[in-house]
């Protein structure tokens, strides 16, 4: 394919109804907007490297795909839609991940695909992963077809870097060496625009990540057997709360005792199974689980990711969804798409109808920035401030 290419941020892709009010205000994430560089699709090299700016991450064992339109008034040209990132490693086959493709690029009018698959297996084009990369490009271009849009290209690359090989699925000996994503036009382009993008992020391995969130019956067990009386001592604040027109100190007081135990949790490790009951209870609340988004960005994230991890292994269904979202949302963040996606994923499972689970892994799956989603702890920090507790977030973590 020779046609140039405009390019736009990736858009929304999900059919889903509006985005709350917090995720909607993501700049340049939720609708498309002109930039003025173009991208050539006869220089892959090019396109790959454009590929860490259009996302806000460089992605690692992903199928990467660029959605192109008509470009309006310009015979000849193609825009650039969106961008889609799927994790190689979540669970599912390939029919399963090319239907899903397939119909986000019709939803969007897609006339055409760029395919890029990023996986550090593919040591050689003619490797041991070659096979599985063609019958994956397969299953896509098979998709793509019965929604009659064209696969232009679909490339392999082991990493995202300068001085990397890249190579053609379906025909090996179109091949060539990468150059520098960060001296790409359109990484300069994102710069000078003020659309910062994060800087490429620690991945947590597939199988770690899926261990983080195993159930764990022993704890579940030991955290089930308290639940009923942590749900009883709950109620019975509530209702005084009720009486005595003092809701927003019984929202202050649950919030900072499920802070505490983050605290706690950074000084001494897991949290016992008492604490786990109170706070999934707790996030039962939801002005405390929304004003927790803001975590995130605070000194104490690690320690909550452990306690989201903890809790996630020891509650079922909605209490461990909730716990689930605010792990996949605080990796999201911080540019691990790996762990986001398997956190995200068990929300959704455990919680069909959690919302903002969806919404988070919508955005996950069509490359919106982690920086981007970071607004959501604006409003998690607003929540906390009106109940007199101030998360402090670290300077510059907050999109500008």
């Amino acid at each position: 394919m020779t046609t140039a290419i405009d390019t736009t941020p990736a858009a929304r892709t999900d059919d889903s109804g509006p985005a709350p009010a917090a995720l909607s205000r993501a700049p340049g994430a939720l609708e498309t907007t002109p930039c003025r560089f173009a991208l050539h699709a006869d220089d892959p090299a090019e396109c790959i490297a454009a590929i860490p700016a259009l996302l806000g991450f460089a992605p690692r064992r992903s199928v990467v795909a660029g959605l192109l339109q008509h470009s309006p008034g310009r015979p000849g040209r193609a825009q650039l839609a969106a961008v889609a990132c799927h994790d190689l490693d979540r669970p599912g086959e390939f029919a399963e991940l090319a239907r899903n493709l397939a119909t986000i690029c019709a939803h969007e009018n897609a006339i055409g695909v760029l395919v890029l698959i990023v996986d550090d297996r593919a040591g050689t084009p003619r490797g041991p992963w070659a096979s599985w990369h063609r019958d994956l490009v397969a299953a896509i271009e098979c998709a793509l077809t019965a929604e009659q849009i064209v696969l232009d290209d679909a490339w392999v690359v082991p990493d995202i870097a300068e001085g990397y090989a890249w190579w053609d699925v379906r025909d090996p000996t179109l091949c060539g060496v990468q150059t520098d994503p960060a001296a790409s036009a359109l990484a300069g382009n994102h710069a000078c625009c003020a659309h910062p993008c994060c800087e490429r992020a620690p991945q947590t391995s597939s199988a770690t990540a899926r261990t983080l969130v195993a159930p764990d019956e022993r704890l579940t067990s030991e955290v089930g057997e308290l639940l009923e009386q942590v749900e009883e001592d709950a109620g019975e604040r509530f209702r005084a709360a009720v009486r005595h027109d003092a809701m927003d100190r019984y929202h202050r007081e649950t919030l900072a005792a499920v802070l505490d135990r983050i605290c706690a949790a950074n000084d001494a490790g897991d949290a016992d199974t008492r604490g786990i009951a109170s706070t999934a209870v707790a996030l039962r609340n939801k002005t405390v689980r929304d004003a927790l988004f803001a975590v995130a960005g605070t000194e104490y994230s690690e320690a909550a990711e452990r306690l989201w991890s903890r809790m996630c292994r020891a509650l079922t269904g909605p209490d461990r969804a909730e716990a689930a979202a605010l792990l996949g949302y605080s990796a999201y963040t911080r540019g691990d798409s790996s762990l986001a996606a398997v956190a995200l994923q068990a929300a959704a499972q455990s919680d069909p109808d959690h919302t903002m689970a969806r919404l988070l892994d919508t955005a996950l799956t069509t490359g919106m920035c982690p920086r981007a989603v970071r607004v959501l702890a604006c409003s998690g920090r607003t929540i906390a401030a009106d109940l007199g507790i101030e998360l402090d977030v670290r300077p510059g973590w907050l999109p500008g």
